[in-house]
């Protein structure tokens, strides 16, 4: 097994994801980028929804720990209450047999 980490975190916002949004998702981008142990992070939204959601892959599982308890708190006080997530271990010999991403 791998000490990188998979955190899957989904969530329902008010309204579609919308231009103003997207200001505001882009500026949290640059600050994710930026965060210790975060080596990288997908976006998603399922179209027609407000369900948005993300698939982050960690250093380990202390950097994924600090951020989540970061995150969520962010998440909370923006007024996001419905979310679900889930930390997943990384079976590496498979994933790179089908060219995952990993660092």
């Amino acid at each position: 097994m791998s000490k990188q980490k998979i955190w899957d975190i989904h969530l329902k916002v008010d309204g579609q994801p919308d231009a103003e949004m997207q200001t505001r998702m882009q500026q949290l981008a640059e600050s994710i980028a930026e965060e210790p142990g975060v080596l990288w992070k997908i976006w998603t939204y399922e179209d027609g929804t407000n369900h948005i959601g993300s698939t982050y892959l960690f250093k380990d599982i202390e950097h994924l720990r600090q951020y989540r308890a970061m995150h969520i708190k962010r998440l909370n006080d923006l007024g996001i209450t419905d979310i679900t997530d889930h930390v997943f271990d990384i079976m590496e010999d498979l994933s790179k047999i089908t060219k995952a991403p990993l660092a």
